[in-house]
């Protein structure tokens, strides 16, 4: 048989006032207090963190068909409500040999073999030279599963033989650092 006890107030032995339920957790360890399942935890609050961080060395393709990136997550969703914030950074760079050509580069989160609208890229138009910068992709997915999925950054360049560097963050360091990290992050959100 289950015990219940409910009160209003909570009173001193002598009776001379009231005990603050602040003063009840004061001594209590990490230990005592019960920990929230994952289904206990309100809505958008952070399930699981997943990361991972690449060196700053060179990651490019000449291929237009997608390619691996390099940055890949396996995980297994809590719930089939569950939403993944997802999130990387790279250094793009874009190098064209004459003032005619225009260069594109293109890159998107995949969630196995399919195409997730979180992506983005770089373009260059009728100039010769380089140009590399930093740039964060960033948005939300809905798997709508419980199975265990993979979560792939691929790259593409606009015409083959096109050079499209997705991350060269040593281009980044003016001879003093050691360059830019390519890093990748996903947060599960309790939908």
């Amino acid at each position: 048989m289950t015990s219940k006890l409910k009160t209003d107030v909570l009173e001193t032995v002598s009776g001379s006032g009231t005990i603050a339920l602040t003063n009840q957790l004061s001594g209590m360890t990490a230990e005592s207090v019960p920990l929230l399942s994952a289904a206990q935890m309100p809505s958008g609050s952070v399930l699981n963190v997943y990361h991972q961080s690449l060196p700053s060395t060179s990651i490019a393709t000449t291929s237009s068909s997608f390619v691996d990136t390099g940055l890949t997550i396996t995980l297994t969703p809590v719930s089939a409500s569950s939403k993944f914030y997802i999130t990387y950074t790279s250094a793009p760079h874009l190098n064209t040999s004459s003032a005619a050509n225009t260069v594109y580069g293109i890159h998107f989160a995949h969630r196995g073999s399919a195409v997730t609208t979180i992506g983005g890229g770089d373009r260059q138009d009728g100039s010769s030279g380089w140009r590399t910068a930093t740039q964060t992709t960033q948005g939300v997915d809905s798997p709508n599963t419980t199975s265990a999925i993979t979560y792939t950054v691929k790259m593409l360049t606009g015409s083959a033989g096109n050079n499209f560097n997705f991350h060269v963050g040593s281009h980044l360091n003016a001879s003093h650092a050691t360059g830019v990290a390519c890093q990748f992050t996903i947060l599960e959100i309790k939908g």
